[in-house]
């Protein structure tokens, strides 16, 4: 009998872990497209499922009005082991027109400690009427879903399967405290700081970014697509396999950066880089005279099979400094190989590096009077 029991326990208990409560918005007083605030609607459902230890929130079909009622960071507090769930496109959470007159607005996330939250098949609209950022004008801290807490962590988050857009700030953030996230098939627009940021500390990192991409803009990004920044101690940033119609920064000091495969109408920009590699990415236009790819202060950094294409004769391919007013060392331990660069310009710049191993690149096309400038710089040299 004793035993019969027990087996009754582990069964009941397991069911009930399996059948997690499911919420939908609209059982607590949101009403799609009728252009009436229903944030207090949906905080109700993140409620029932908190107090159910976890579950799936619902986003029906509609329009959904979500505005700041005090100074909440976000105002939609996701809690731990939450599904928040559309059906597509066409459910939609909107800022209210009020987002332009103030700034901070968050919509969706959490700045407190929790685990295991996934965010898909939803729209976000930021209703952002600013064309460009204008320092002090531009309320560029208002975001889509964002996450970031000081006092403990942020574990086993996926975002995917979204479309953000009209964000005067950025389209997806996160950073302190932030720990194990996937941002899979994640589409951005019309952000006028960042499409994906991504920063941390020391314990935050084991990120990967991946499949995502930016649609044409009618406003004028201050930012970039993909960004890492201010994370100085973080590890395992891997950014792969994404589409960026504007450029992608990637360092902040974070440990262990992999940028790999990605398509790039624009530029690579780092600073502050330990032990990345930067991997079978395609560089096109770029943003006039400037670098293609650009590193500073790196320490460890391979840059491998690279596609990179300028057609202004006074753009760089490849160009890393070190030594400068900004940081009294070198960079160091660089690897630049297996490169293919199509461009009029310079193809290699090296300013401030010691330890430097460059091989196996293929230039065409230029006009430059060598193909590796140096200053400051010991390296070894060698082209096919």
């Amino acid at each position: 009998m004793k035993l019969l029991f027990s087996s009754l326990f582990v069964i009941t208990t397991q069911f009930a872990i399996v059948e997690a409560v499911e919420v939908n918005i609209i059982d607590h007083g949101a009403i799609p497209n009728d252009g009436k605030d229903d944030t207090l609607a949906i905080r109700k459902a993140f409620d029932a499922v908190a107090k159910a230890n976890g579950g799936t929130v619902v986003i029906p079909k509609g329009l959904f009005l979500v505005s700041r009622q005090k100074s909440e960071t976000p105002i939609l507090s996701i809690p731990s082991e939450t599904t928040v769930r559309g059906e597509g496109n066409q459910s939609i959470l909107k800022y209210d027109s009020k987002v332009n007159e103030s700034n901070f607005w968050r919509m969706l996330g959490s700045s407190t400690s929790c685990k295991n939250i996934v965010i898909h098949s939803l729209h976000f609209d930021g209703s952002n009427t600013f064309p460009k950022y204008e320092k002090g004008k531009t309320p560029e801290q208002n975001h889509g879903i964002f996450f970031y807490c000081k006092t403990g962590p942020i574990e086993n988050v996926t975002v995917r399967d979204c479309s953000l857009e009209n964000f005067s700030g950025d389209c997806v953030s996160f950073s302190q405290g932030c720990r194990n996230f996937t941002i899979r098939n994640v589409t951005v627009k019309n952000f006028i700081r960042q499409g994906i940021q991504m920063g941390g500390g020391v314990g935050d990192g084991g990120h990967l970014v991946t499949e995502c991409k930016d649609l044409e803009h009618t406003v004028q990004p201050g930012g970039t697509t993909i960004h890492v920044e201010h994370a100085e101690g973080a590890k395992d940033f891997r950014i792969i396999n994404n589409r960026c119609r504007k450029s992608l920064l990637a360092g902040g000091g974070a440990e262990g950066l992999v940028v790999r495969d990605n398509i790039i109408h624009g530029r690579i920009e780092g600073n502050s880089i330990k032990n990345g590699l930067f991997e079978n990415n395609t560089l096109t236009a770029g943003d006039g005279k400037r670098p293609l790819m650009q590193f500073g202060y790196a320490n460890g950094l391979t840059i491998r099979g690279n596609t990179i294409k300028a057609a202004d004769s006074e753009a760089t391919g490849i160009y890393v400094w070190g030594t400068s007013r900004y940081n009294p060392e070198p960079s160091k331990r660089i690897t630049i190989e297996d490169n293919r660069l199509e461009l009029k310009g310079q193809p290699i710049y090296l300013n401030g590096v010691r330890g430097c191993k460059i091989q196996n690149n293929t230039i065409i096309g230029s006009e430059a009077k060598t193909e590796v400038r140096k200053s400051r710089t010991e390296c070894e040299v060698g082209f096919e």
